[in-house]
């Protein structure tokens, strides 16, 4: 892995592990076309550690908020409030995904190798996030909202196992559908992400100690470190701020249109 090549897939995986569209995919096409070769473990870790630094730098008040909420109400010193109860709600989503995810980790990495399969995921989901956000209501929070939306958006999130299917954007799609508004789902869906993608790099980081980095590969670690925590962090604040007057409709139309390239891809080469 080049230097070159790790910022450029640093880069694509953070802004598309935190926008709608599928990092899978994206980071599939790439290695593709410029035949890299699936990117070895040390590489995989770094840019996970990088989206996972983005997402807890820019929630980085909400997070201390929400912990001390939680910490106080735990104490019996008072109520948290809706901070802390939005942690019980966070907490109760992660569950599902970090099961799924440990049952269902090795079948995962088998599906990478499936494009079809990723290409279908890409546009049915993209479908389902196009009608969820039509469909989904403007102005429920999750003050509103309980266990049951937390959960079954939790549930949901372990369909991202699947290549293509995207975790923010299967996540955002539940939400979404059960009448959260637009923002709120987004955060929602971004602060679930730290423990998912923690324990991702975490699990990651444990079978690299064993195998040991890769001579030479320090630099593009690092480089594709820096970089997907970069873009991760520019990729949420434009995320947030366009959805103040905008729709999830074209993210879905960009899943369409990159179903349809990879299929073009599939079929001609």
């Amino acid at each position: 892995m080049g230097i070159g090549a790790a910022l450029l897939l640093g880069l694509v995986q953070g802004v598309t592990e935190l926008w709608p569209v599928s990092s899978s995919a994206h980071l599939a096409l790439l290695i593709h076309l410029f035949g890299w070769g699936k990117p070895d473990l040390s590489f995989t870790v770094a840019l996970h550690l990088g989206t996972w630094l983005a997402v807890v730098w820019y929630y980085r008040r909400r997070l201390t908020s929400i912990v001390h909420a939680c910490w106080r109400e735990a104490r019996g010193r008072e109520r948290g409030g809706d901070e802390a109860r939005l942690g019980r709600l966070l907490l109760l989503a992660t569950l599902p995904g970090v099961f799924l995810g440990a049952v269902f980790a090795e079948s995962s990495e088998a599906m990478e190798g499936m494009p079809l399969l990723m290409l279908v995921a890409l546009a049915l989901f993209g479908l389902v996030l196009w009608a969820a956000d039509a469909w989904g209501g403007r102005s429920r929070g999750w003050r509103e909202a309980g266990w049951r939306e937390s959960l079954a958006v939790g549930v949901a999130q372990g369909l991202a196992l699947m290549p293509g299917v995207s975790r923010s954007g299967i996540t955002i799609s539940v939400a979404r559908a059960a009448g959260i508004e637009r923002k709120e789902a987004a955060d929602f869906a971004f602060l679930l992400s730290i423990p998912i993608i923690g324990a991702a790099a975490a699990y990651e980081g444990l079978k690299l100690a064993r195998e040991g980095i890769p001579q030479g590969g320090m630099w593009p670690m690092a480089v594709g470190c820096a970089a997907a925590a970069v873009s991760g962090y520019l990729a949420i604040g434009f995320l947030l701020s366009r959805l103040k007057s905008r729709s999830f409709a074209p993210y879905a139309v960009y899943r369409l249109l990159l179903a349809v390239v990879l299929l073009l891809l599939l079929v001609i080469l």
